[in-house]
């Protein structure tokens, strides 16, 4: 195991509890639905509903966990997943292909096969597929802004060799601690010169103690979502916090190119104390909770359009 599945491994076994321990009595899941049979035991999704909180067609929260790439899981989110689920959202948490089994861009591959898949099965679970909000975190929110810039790119997605979207436009994109200028943050130091294994993990290279650009097999021009963003791009809306170590402050270079595109966008920054990278994901957090209403005022919003 790579030095950085071990440090993400800890993480996730470590939070899981502190993420995840809330209940909610009329919340239930359907887990384990494969979206794609050629690699059964990560291209898998759970959906959570409340019908006692049913009115109409569900809109749907699509989440894509983080875990630094290396590691996470569906199941690491169940928290979010239910909070939604109880909020009346058909919520629901994909699980996607990891590095360095599965590298760059194997996981946008998998977040654009399970966008098509959910939109089939709208008459199953009564689905309102014109209310998809893309949700990340982390490395789930690089995933989910760079789905969406394939989404609307075709471009991007020839150069990538990505399947193309079936389904109607993604109504909002939902970035917790983005890190959308991905190379900037990998080039951050971090102990241990875990975000050099991180590069090899996540795009095959072999660099050792020092970053050396000209083994990337990829241009930043298809990695970086920032230079993707364009006038076809939906509604975003961008977390982040004051005093998070591991992203790199990108939610206004976010922010300044979805202007120049002319998109509707939202920034949040947390600025308490107690606010961090994925903070968001402590229910007990007064950070968290200041959050929460601004969160829960977005979405309510495009619930109730």
């Amino acid at each position: 195991m790579r030095k950085s599945q071990v440090v993400f491994k800890i993480s996730d076994v470590f939070n899981h509890p502190l993420r995840n321990y809330k209940r909610y009595p009329g919340v239930y899941s359907i887990k384990n639905i494969i979206y794609d049979t050629r690699c059964d035991s990560k291209n898998m999704l759970d959906i959570y509903l409340s019908p006692e909180k049913k009115q109409g067609k569900l809109p749907v929260f699509f989440n894509i966990h983080g875990g630094g790439y290396v590691g996470g899981g569906r199941r690491y989110r169940s928290g979010i997943a239910k909070y939604f689920a109880d909020k009346g959202w058909a919520a629901i948490n994909i699980g996607y292909r990891l590095a360095p089994k599965w590298q760059f861009p194997a996981a946008t591959e998998d977040c654009i096969n399970a966008l098509n898949f959910v939109n089939g099965l709208a008459e199953e679970y009564d689905l309102d597929t014109e209310k998809i909000v893309i949700v990340g975190d982390s490395a789930g929110a690089y995933y989910a802004a760079h789905t969406v810039a394939a989404v609307f790119s075709d471009e991007l997605r020839e150069k990538l060799n990505l399947p193309e979207y079936t389904g109607a436009k993604p109504r909002a994109l939902m970035g917790f601690y983005a890190p959308y200028d991905l190379m900037k943050t990998l080039q951050m130091p971090q102990p241990l010169n875990t975000h050099i294994d991180l590069i090899n993990c996540i795009f095959g290279t072999e660099m050792k103690k020092e970053i050396d650009l000209s083994q990337m097999p990829y241009e930043d021009e298809v990695i970086n979502v920032l230079k993707n963003v364009n006038s076809n791009w939906c509604e975003t809306f961008i977390i982040e916090a004051e005093r998070d170590i591991f992203v790199g402050k990108q939610a206004e270079d976010m922010g300044a190119a979805l202007e120049a595109a002319g998109v509707k966008h939202h920034i949040y920054i947390a600025s308490e104390k107690t606010a961090g990278h994925c903070t968001h994901l402590y229910p007990f957090l007064k950070s968290t909770k200041a959050l929460q209403e601004t969160i829960d005022n977005f979405m309510d919003g495009i619930k109730n359009e």
